[in-house]
């Protein structure tokens, strides 16, 4: 296509934004289109950034191979339900998935995660087992809820507890408040793996449970 405009009375025909080049000042160059594409792409990769940095991996858990810190909590369910029971000790060099949840992000996908989880765990054999740890505000309104979770869901391997002492979680096991879902595999003593996310659902569970697969061998 020509770029260069009509010369009228000396004038440049009026069309695309004009550069002046050599002794030819009415030479057009196609600047709007570029200019509108970048305009118009610019919040869309803002948007796709923001997107990816919000369902990214989040740093959160002690590091993987550090001793595993001490756990006590306030089991709901389970065979110890309604006793504050310190979790590392019962489940001392038994293969176990610790799951942080904070109360207040707890929805349908983090549930069916859990439930996933769940059973890949009962598959695998007797005693890998699921603590599943709400962090919350409000003691009496999530040990009031839990059991509603058991019965929606109806865990096998699985045992809810809740943990009220302080908002951010358990200080000794560094839980990002970032995080909706911190997720720590471990063999009984050590930390093995962990996972963290603001999005947590059933597709996390596979790279969960290859994890604890690995200290079955």
């Amino acid at each position: 296509m020509n770029n260069t405009s009509v010369a009228t009375n000396g004038s440049c025909v009026r069309g695309e934004t004009t550069l002046e080049t050599g002794s030819n000042p009415c030479r057009t160059t196609k600047l709007q289109p570029l200019a509108f594409t970048l305009r118009l792409a610019l919040p869309i990769a803002l948007v796709l950034l923001s997107t990816n940095l919000t369902s990214a991996a989040i740093e959160s858990g002690p590091a993987v191979d550090s001793p595993l810190p001490e756990l006590k909590a306030d089991a709901v369910t389970g065979d110890d339900a309604g006793k504050k029971t310190t979790f590392t000790t019962t489940r001392k060099a038994k293969p176990t998935v610790y799951v942080f949840i904070r109360a207040d992000k707890f929805a349908r996908p983090i549930a069916r995660y859990l439930k996933v989880l769940d059973k890949a765990l009962a598959e695998l054999g007797k005693d890998r087992h699921v603590v599943a740890v709400w962090i919350t505000e409000d003691a009496d309104k999530t040990r009031e809820y839990l059991p509603k979770v058991q019965q929606s869901i109806k865990l096998e391997a699985t045992t809810l507890a809740l943990y009220a002492e302080d908002k951010n979680g358990p200080n000794a096991r560094a839980i990002n408040d970032r995080a909706h879902v911190t997720s720590i595999a471990s063999d009984g003593t050590k930390v093995k793996a962990r996972f963290a996310e603001q999005s947590f659902n059933e597709t996390n569970v596979p790279e969960v449970t290859a994890a604890l697969k690995v200290l079955l061998k």
